[in-house]
């Protein structure tokens, strides 16, 4: 599974980089501390070997004779410290804390050289014993004498148990207190990201243009590519949009003199050829028209416009259309309501609709708006037309469709006004007013 998050990746190294230094230091130290410890308890073996050595003393008949030593430990039974001295052809010669037991000591090597062995004592204890054979007697009769002194291993291990324990609780202690400052440093080695991103996202969703403020050098670079690459695309949008209705308008100047043509053929008496002109040229101008209001569209990420200001200007030229019956205009929207829209493309946005319900409205048009309570935003226009069924709703709709075709219009209109605000985010309903005719909702979650 590939992990996603940097953070976490970063976090994870850390882990396994502390983790196998630590363990790496933990068995370095323990296996120096054992190493150091041995050479400790050699070193005191040595010492108790001299001194041994030195109360060494021969009855006449070649027995060896050893006057106490200083630690008590060699006097007490099976005290875990012990002593031997061994001449071939006479007794064995052992401390009290041996009792009645003796050293199995393998054969000694070079006089006067020390060496180190791992024993049992008699009662099976694990020892550690260092032994030095050295010559006595004269040229005659010459003979070796091997003493040995031995300690109890448990003790060793014991204590390099003690140590080893210890050691690994002030690991793990540390270990996580630098995995804390790990995901500490992450977290603040990462922030200028974070920050990038928020800014980012404040870009995308309209409340700056471009990306400001103090990065670090190392990101500097990528705020400055970003901001130069929303200049491009601001430049390609305009020229697009530019192009595209310069082609659009220059299309509609031919399609009106073949309109001419078609009048002209008509009065000429041959008017299923200019039917025909007729059906083509309105298919091209449903296509031209559905054009030039998409390329209308701002792109999204201005500022938040406010709703009322806009409706209230589309409202005054609304009225001023030509209309047999006089309609009562209703605007309830407040001050406060903001949109994602670009001013531009709202007033097309509430243009359209108005226009729509004007043009079927018996005696009023209302246009509302407001907050949900589960904070959704909304406008709505209605009005109180002939009442309109599921079906009648559904073909509303459909792209190009009219409910009376004889009624003025390309039957693009609300078409167009789908097309906008699902380009802003925006949801665009259609269903029956309470009033009596169509409702138009349009809806939208605000930006974070």
């Amino acid at each position: 599974m590939k992990l996603r998050a940097l953070a976490t990746r970063l976090i994870l190294l850390a882990c396994l980089s502390i983790g196998i230094a630590l363990g790496t230091i933990a068995f370095v130290l323990n296996d120096q501390f054992n190493r150091f410890f041995e050479d400790r308890v050699y070193a005191e073996l040595g010492a108790h070997l001299d001194q041994l050595t030195a109360n060494l003393a021969f009855e006449s008949n070649g027995n060896i004779v050893v006057e106490p030593l200083l630690d008590p430990r060699f006097e007490a039974p099976f005290s875990g410290l012990y002593w031997q001295v061994v001449r071939a052809g006479h007794p064995n010669v052992v401390s009290r804390s041996l009792w009645t037991g003796s050293l199995d000591v393998p054969a000694p090597g070079l006089a006067g050289q020390l060496a180190r062995a791992a024993l049992v004592s008699p009662l099976d204890e694990p020892l550690l014993a260092l032994s030095r054979a050295v010559i006595v007697g004269g040229e005659a009769d010459p003979g070796m004498v091997t003493m040995t002194v031995a300690v109890n291993h448990s003790e060793v291990k014991l204590a390099a148990e003690g140590f080893r324990s210890a050691m690994l609780r002030w690991l793990l202690i540390i270990f996580a207190g630098l995995i804390v400052a790990s995901w500490v440093q992450v977290k603040l080695g990462l922030a200028p990201l974070e920050t990038l991103r928020s800014k980012v996202e404040q870009v995308r969703s309209g409340k700056e243009k471009r990306l400001s403020g103090d990065f670090p050098i190392e990101v500097r670079p990528l705020a400055s590519e970003v901001n130069e690459l929303l200049d491009l695309h601001d430049v390609t949008v305009e020229q697009a949009r530019e192009r595209a209705s310069n082609l659009a308008h220059g299309l509609k100047t031919p399609l009106t003199i073949i309109n001419t043509i078609a009048r002209d053929l008509r009065k000429s008496g041959q008017g299923a050829s200019a039917d025909e002109i007729d059906s083509q040229i309105a298919s091209m101008s449903h296509f031209i028209e559905r054009e030039l209001a998409r390329v209308r569209i701002r792109t999204p990420g201005s500022k938040e416009v406010l709703a009322r200001p806009v409706a209230e200007k589309m409202l005054d030229a609304i009225k001023r259309f030509p209309r047999e019956d006089p309609l009562e205009w209703a605007l309830d929207i407040p001050d406060s309501l903001t949109t994602p829209f670009d001013a531009h493309d709202l007033s097309e946005l509430l243009g359209n609709l108005l226009d729509n319900a004007r043009k079927w409205a018996k005696s009023k048009v209302r246009l509302s708006g407001g907050t949900r309570p589960d904070g959704t935003r909304f406008l709505r226009v209605e009005d109180d037309g002939a009442a309109l069924g599921a079906d009648d709703i559904t073909k509303l709709g459909e792209r190009g469709q009219r409910l009376d075709p004889a009624a003025q219009g390309s039957g693009l209109g609300l078409a167009i006004c789908a097309d906008l605000a699902r380009y802003y985010g925006a949801d665009f309903a259609l269903d029956s007013a309470e009033m009596g005719g169509l409702q138009i909702t349009v809806s939208w979650r605000p930006a974070p």
